[in-house]
């Protein structure tokens, strides 16, 4: 059974996210926080502003700020499943691969 419910409930990171974040239980809010902190301190957020810098989503387009370098790390690199960049909007499906229920 899975410690916590809703928004508290604890999982354990798991594979690329685990060695980003660690392997110690969180909450969805809680690792999406410490995979921020993680991209601002490697710098791999885009240039707010930059229009030329661009990703596509589930056909949206998105730019600038709004878009995550993970190939400037090869542990988001890993994590984004080996793609050179992504929309920050895909950072919880990606995490969600690699949280496992307690």
């Amino acid at each position: 059974m899975a410690k916590g419910t809703g928004i508290n409930k604890q999982y354990k990171p798991t594979g690329a996210l685990a060695d980003i974040i660690g392997n110690k239980p969180v909450s969805y809010a809680q690792a999406s926080s410490k995979l921020w902190d993680h991209i601002h301190e490697e710098g791999l957020q885009g240039v707010s502003g930059d229009k030329t810098d661009k990703v596509t989503f589930k056909g949206k387009s998105y730019s600038g700020g709004q878009i995550i370098h993970s190939g400037d790390c090869p542990m988001m690199k890993k994590f984004a499943g080996g793609k050179k960049k992504i929309a920050m909007v895909e950072l919880g499906g990606f995490s969600k691969k690699y949280m496992k229920a307690l």
